[in-house]
């Protein structure tokens, strides 16, 4: 039974490089399966596999980095230090968090290469040709005159 679940997969997967991917496209992908706490995305580059990756969150509104949900998304960026390209992929975790993972079509991991989860948010931008993502987390102190709600924001620059 399990080498029939392998055999689908492999399927599943050879039909997302045929349907698809965009000749010429520095990276496209293909959500494999989907559901309400986890999501399968083979990623390509140049029409070779890059890998299949596992997320904790429901990925399927988001399609070719359009999304009808502002809960998820998958967006191709290129900054100085990556002009190839990284893919962003944003979505939302649990009741109110919110994850972020980068990956990077070069990286010889099957992982993303950066995660970072927010208690409520998570964004990103690219300024000055340079990642910069932000995240709120908890105050280590709790609720202070200089954290008033309990939480910070933090900014973290790509890579690190």
């Amino acid at each position: 039974m399990r080498g029939f679940f392998s055999l689908l997969l492999v399927f599943a997967v050879c039909e997302g490089i045929q349907a698809d991917h965009k000749t010429g496209a520095p990276l496209a992908w293909h959500i494999v399966s989907g559901g309400l706490d986890e999501s399968r995305v083979a990623i390509y580059r140049q029409q070779e596999l890059v890998g299949i990756f596992d997320f904790a969150c429901d990925l399927t509104d988001a399609v070719d980095g359009d999304t009808q949900e502002a809960s998820a998304s998958l967006n191709l960026v290129q900054t100085e230090s990556n002009p190839e390209g990284l893919l962003i992929v944003t979505c939302n975790v649990g009741a109110h968090s919110q994850h972020l993972a980068v990956i990077d079509p070069l990286s010889k991991s099957s992982q993303p290469v950066f995660t970072r989860s927010g208690s409520y948010f998570v964004n990103w931008e690219v300024q000055d040709g340079e990642l910069w993502i932000s995240f709120d987390q908890a105050c280590d102190t709790g609720p202070t005159v200089e954290c008033p709600d309990g939480f910070e924001t933090i900014f973290v620059k790509y890579p690190e």
